[in-house]
Order: structure tokens, then sequence, then C-alpha cells
């Protein structure tokens, strides 16, 4: 899947930055659209059984959108992710190795929405 996303990840970025001008330089916008709905399908199938939808869900969302928030660059973002979502899993089965009445999975997602927070108060 990796292999799958390296493969488009040039042209998936200038359909995303641009759909217009892409698709008038000969990239095909649908199909490379498809192609990467089809991988995060996968992904996310597979990750569904690991660690729960919600944790999936939270584990997607949370950690893009502060790095989104965080710098218009799409490769300096997508490294920004990786590294939320990363600091969220590693702090959060910590602390609820430390706290052992929380949960692993809320302790996940509170540190991820407390990255996203933070990311506001950095942007003002």
């Amino acid at each position: 899947m990796v292999g799958g996303l390296a493969a488009i990840a040039r042209p998936l970025l200038f359909a995303t930055v641009d759909p217009q001008v892409a698709a008038s330089r000969g990239v095909p916008v649908g199909l490379v659209g498809a192609f990467f709905l089809v991988l995060l399908g996968l992904v996310a199938a597979e990750a569904t059984q690991a660690v729960g939808a919600l944790l999936l869900l939270g584990l997607i969302a949370a950690p893009g959108g502060a790095a989104v928030k965080l710098t218009a660059n799409a490769y300096l973002a997508l490294a920004l992710s990786c590294v939320f979502a990363l600091a969220s899993v590693v702090l959060g089965i910590v602390g609820a190795y430390l706290i052992p009445s929380l949960p692993p999975s809320t302790a996940i997602i509170g540190i991820a929405a407390a990255i996203y927070a933070a990311t506001f108060a950095l942007t003002r």
C-alpha cells in the first residue's frame, strides 16, 4: 500500500492542489482520486481490526488537521501528521501505563485532540 501511494504521490498532490490545471496537463484526476480512495479504504479496513473504528478515525483526522493548520507545504504537512500521530500513540500508551484506570484508546485520542487544539493556540 505504501508503494501504491508512492506511485501516485506527485499526481495526487497536483490533483489535490489544483484539479483543473492537473486535468489540463493530462493527469487523470478521477482515476487518481479513485485509486487513493481505494488505498484509504484498504488501510482503514485493515487498521480497524487492530485498533477500532473510533481510534482509527481520531488518528486519521486529528493529526492531519493539526498539520494542515501549521503549514501550507503538503510534504511538510504529511511529515508533521505522521509525527503527531506517532506522538499521540506513544504518549497515550505511556499515559495509560502510568494511570492504570485510563484506557489506552482514550489517552491516545485525548493526546491527539490536545495536539489539534494546541495548533489553534500556536497559529493565533
